[in-house]
């Protein structure tokens, strides 16, 4: 009979405990709230972010599929990957711009008559390809959806 009162003794010191702390587990994130340090708006920040880095590189690979233009003649965009996009916010946090370094491609039809042009053209090679290096700016807008791209040129 010793052994049934000494697990009883045990069960009831383990419910209890469970009792006890239960309500400080619910209390715990509720403290955890209310005493923000100012993570809660770094998180929201980061959030931000990496919400405009995806429709930056969405950008540029829309460009590079033929999808967006941006300047007369663009083919293509090359950003290179170490330079970090640099995100300048609002004070309200409600826009962002952002400037980067690029090398833009450009294709430019011959459309002249001289016998140059038209031998270019009849052997083919009716266009001008150049590079040159350029920086997009790209303005962002946070609505009630997220962010999306308001205005972007090629400075």
């Amino acid at each position: 009979m010793e052994k049934t009162a000494t697990a009883t003794d045990r069960r009831s010191f383990i419910k209890s405990g469970a009792i006890v702390a239960a309500p400080l587990a619910v209390m715990a994130p509720a403290a955890a709230f209310a005493a923000d340090d100012g993570s809660k708006a770094r998180l929201v920040r980061l959030e931000d972010e990496k919400a405009i880095q995806a429709l930056h590189r969405d950008l540029v690979r829309e460009v590079n599929g033929g999808e967006h233009k941006l300047a007369e003649g663009l083919t293509a965009l090359a950003v290179d990957p170490a330079d970090e996009l640099q995100i300048a916010f609002a004070e309200d946090g409600r826009s962002a711009r952002c400037r980067r370094a690029c090398t833009a491609s450009f294709r430019t039809e011959f459309t002249g008559h001289s016998t140059l042009e038209q031998m270019h053209r009849l052997q083919g090679q009716g266009q001008h390809s150049h590079e040159e290096s350029r920086e997009l700016v790209v303005e962002y807008e946070k609505g009630k959806h997220g962010w999306a791209i308001a205005r972007a040129r090629l400075a």
